[in-house]
């Protein structure tokens, strides 16, 4: 299927339609190499104390991986980009380096988010030596507030480092994507200066391929406070759009979903669409639908049926977003 058919039946099934029984596979797949993580930042589900014991500590094998890729291939993908992101660290997974340079050489273009405590020379030298990905990093303004949220001292000057120097290291490669996240203003700082402030820690002038912006935070575990109100009642579009898959192979609706809440099958024992228009995801869909995503144990405390207003709902933003990934 050719990517711009498969974002017109996405758009005509989501936004006219309202089909919980889809006739296209998957745009976006993600999975995830890990659900252990190194840090618990205060504003990720990773610093819940009983986090941990939400579902099964594991790593992804590349056995796995291969198998999930083949899945993938039997739907004819029309959007080559795969996303490493879910829940945990992925450079925890001593074998991540290798999932990249596997998608890379199976056509796909790898996309990943990391704190970056583990991305040091030698992991950089060998990313950039593969190929090409993009890496989300989140960073701070502020050494004091860093590495009071992300809960462990010294960490702020191992990831300046490691960022300067993948930075520098991918400054010439033009298949590259450096994307750096300030989350100074979780701590209600004024987010411009922040953001400025932040950017002077690095060389002044830098491909636009690096880019540098403010964290924008979402309550989607129940593990931030924030008011909800159905006068600007969302349909979420992910279960429309994305299959994301834990360590051990369980679909998840999204991204979000990082603590399994809502298991809609297994990507290891089924193929892509039997679990994508099986009874599970249709009733998720439905309830969607139906406005009445407290039904769905993953949407429960999510906010992001009811912010209405922000610039995510946007057409040109959610447009920007679909063809960036």
């Amino acid at each position: 299927m050719l990517k711009a058919a498969h974002l017109i039946k996405l758009g005509w099934s989501y936004k006219f339609l309202g089909t919980a029984r889809l006739s296209y596979p998957p745009y976006q797949y993600t999975i995830e190499p890990t659900n252990k993580c190194n840090l618990r930042c205060d504003f990720c589900p990773q610093s819940d104390p009983d986090h941990q014991s939400v579902r099964p500590i594991g790593k992804l094998s590349r056995e796995n991986l291969e198998l999930f890729l083949k899945r993938i291939e039997d739907v004819k993908p029309a959007n080559r980009n795969l996303n490493f992101t879910l829940d945990g660290e992925p450079f925890i997974n001593k074998e991540f380096v290798s999932f990249i340079r596997l998608a890379l050489e199976r056509g796909y273009f790898p996309v990943f988010a990391s704190n970056g405590t583990y991305i040091n020379t030698a992991a950089a030298d060998r990313l950039v030596s593969i190929g090409g990905f993009r890496a989300s990093i989140d960073f701070a303004s502020d050494k004091e507030i860093f590495e009071r949220i992300r809960g462990r001292s010294g960490n702020y000057d191992i990831v300046l480092r490691n960022l300067r120097y993948l930075i520098e290291k991918s400054k010439s490669r033009s298949n590259i994507y450096i994307d750096v996240h300030d989350i100074t203003p979780f701590c209600n700082v004024d987010p411009d200066r922040s953001l400025k402030k932040m950017r002077s820690l690095f060389p002044p002038e830098l491909p636009r391929r690096i880019r540098f912006d403010t964290r924008q935070f979402h309550n989607f575990c129940g593990h931030l406070k924030s008011e909800l109100g159905s006068d600007d009642y969302r349909l979420c579009p992910y279960p429309w759009t994305q299959m994301a898959v834990t360590w051990n192979g369980d679909c998840v609706p999204c991204c979000r979903d990082t603590c399994a809440r809502s298991v809609l099958g297994n990507v290891f024992e089924d193929s892509i669409m039997n679990i994508w228009n099986g009874e599970a995801y249709i009733e998720f869909r439905q309830n969607l639908i139906n406005r009445h995503p407290e039904k769905n144990p993953a949407c429960r405390d999510c906010d992001l049926p009811y912010s209405g207003k922000e610039k995510r709902w946007k057409p040109l933003y959610i447009l920007r977003s679909l063809l960036g990934r």
